[in-house]
């Protein structure tokens, strides 16, 4: 008791303390080269953010902020599918506006590579969507087994990166082909090293399972090639392996609607076969909305081919962009797109009080009108090109033409529930107007052509929602 009361420690305690430092320090010389990209403490799956500052941090997926997640019945994502979103995608019409060759209609898919080098800002969705037919996440899966002190006084962390795409099938043929429509998804996933620390870190030869989950809200069938995943050692992930996921669509969709449109909820689910102690056993990333169908009247004039069916992403809103700026195709458009957004009380016949929509300002988006499909929507876009033409000779005369020169240029466009026509369908009165006046012809007919290519080459279907920017 003596030796206590001085200070000193009995050499039986002492001689098990250096036991235990020999251990520790022999154990951790074996497994502490440590690589870069992971982060300790964090059992499970995490994503690198980059702060408003630039710097990197580690981010655990169920602590990233999921605003309007995709909802898992069918009634609710018919409410959510219009909603405003977390991120949107943008598109410059002026690419559109131009007469030349469009290579395809999709836009470009993701890439694995583009997705892992992809800066995921802070606050930002567990998601990211490229496009409407891409989507990605990259981020590692920590196996972690907790310290166990006095033994082993530190976390002992094994994990390895993870890179997830998702890319829509674009149907496309030419024109007159008759093939059926197709609806597929491909989700790849390619794996790698990452971080190996602490005393006890996962053996290799532990049994990890990959798994892409789609579920259907309707009536509707996601056949999946790989439906019972994809088992391989933590060994083989960490030195690099990559597998794909084919999800084929068929059946009919509840709705009944022309375009036959499906919802599913698509996720990566993994599972972690792990000795004892060790975290965690089974991980997932949030739910994505897909969205699937066998619309026929999108077409692209530039390529001749038509849409045959698609699927896309839809947790991201569509934004088409307009510039104003010096030497603009669209320069004239763009103009009075943005005094309708910003001052409707200086338009004809706009109003003070009133709202002209599809600004993001506005919070009211411009969703899509296609006459083909009939059953009144062809009356609907007639009323508002009548009612947009009657509005410009009200107040620029029945000559506003000016011999051929100009043209009617109407906003919202008449390709959308929101144009001229709005209020006669809506029982008057609204708070809701628009805008037309005579602008140039050849102007006006561009930008009509580039609104007209992005419905196609952006997959936008009826009723689908969108915002208009203005650039410049």
């Amino acid at each position: 008791m003596r030796l206590l009361r001085s200070g000193r420690r009995p050499v039986r305690f002492l001689v098990v303390l250096g036991l235990a430092a020999v251990l520790v320090s022999t154990v951790s010389a074996g497994t502490a080269a440590a690589e870069p990209g992971s982060a300790d403490g964090k059992a499970g799956l995490v994503t690198d953010r980059t702060t408003a500052s630039g710097a990197t941090v580690q981010v655990p997926v169920g602590a990233v902020r999921q605003t309007n997640p995709p909802p898992s019945t069918l009634a609710e994502r018919l409410r959510w599918e219009p909603t405003v979103k977390q991120q949107t995608y943008d598109a410059d019409a002026g690419k559109f506006a131009v007469p030349g060759p469009i290579p395809h209609i999709a836009v470009d898919p993701v890439t694995l590579d583009e997705c892992d080098h992809h800066k995921f800002p802070d606050g930002a969705p567990v998601w990211w969507h490229k496009s409407h037919y891409s989507t990605c996440w990259s981020g590692f899966d920590n196996l972690l087994k907790p310290a166990s002190c006095p033994i082993f006084c530190d976390d002992s962390l094994n994990s390895f990166r993870l890179v997830v795409i998702g890319v829509g099938d674009v149907n496309v043929v030419p024109q007159g082909d008759a093939s059926p429509p197709v609806r597929k998804v491909r989700f790849t996933i390619r794996t790698s090293t990452a971080q190996k620390s602490g005393p006890e870190p996962a053996p290799d030869s532990s049994l990890i399972q990959l798994r892409i989950n789609c579920a259907a809200l309707d009536g509707s069938t996601c056949q999946n090639s790989q439906n019972a995943g994809v088992t391989k050692t933590l060994g083989e992930l960490r030195a690099g392996f990559e597998t794909s996921f084919d999800l084929t669509v068929s059946g009919t969709g509840a709705l009944g609607d022309a375009d036959n449109k499906t919802y599913y909820n698509t996720s990566l689910t993994i599972t972690n076969t792990l000795p004892p102690g060790y975290e965690p056993p089974e991980v997932s990333l949030p739910n994505d909305a897909l969205r699937c169908d066998t619309s026929t009247y999108n077409y692209n004039l530039d390529t001749q081919r038509r849409d045959r069916g698609a699927c896309i992403f839809t947790d991201v809103d569509a934004v088409l962009h307009y510039s104003k700026a010096p030497g603009s195709p669209v320069k004239a458009v763009a103009d009075h797109i943005a005094e309708a957004q910003s001052h409707p009380e200086n338009t004809k016949p706009g109003g003070v009080g009133k709202t002209i929509p599809g600004s993001r300002a506005s919070g009211f988006k411009l969703s899509r009108l296609v006459p083909d499909l009939g059953v009144g929507r062809d009356d609907r876009y007639e009323a508002n090109r009548l009612i947009a033409k009657a509005n410009c000779i009200r107040y620029w005369g029945v000559d506003y033409t000016q011999g051929g020169k100009l043209d009617c240029d109407e906003y919202p466009f008449a390709s959308t529930y929101e144009g001229a026509a709005y209020n006669l369908w809506n029982g008057g009165g609204t708070a809701i107007s628009f805008s037309s006046m005579p602008l140039d012809m050849g102007e006006n007919r561009a930008a009509g052509r580039a609104l007209n290519v992005w419905y196609a080459t952006d997959h936008i279907l009826e009723r689908d929602t969108y915002y208009v920017d203005i650039d410049g």
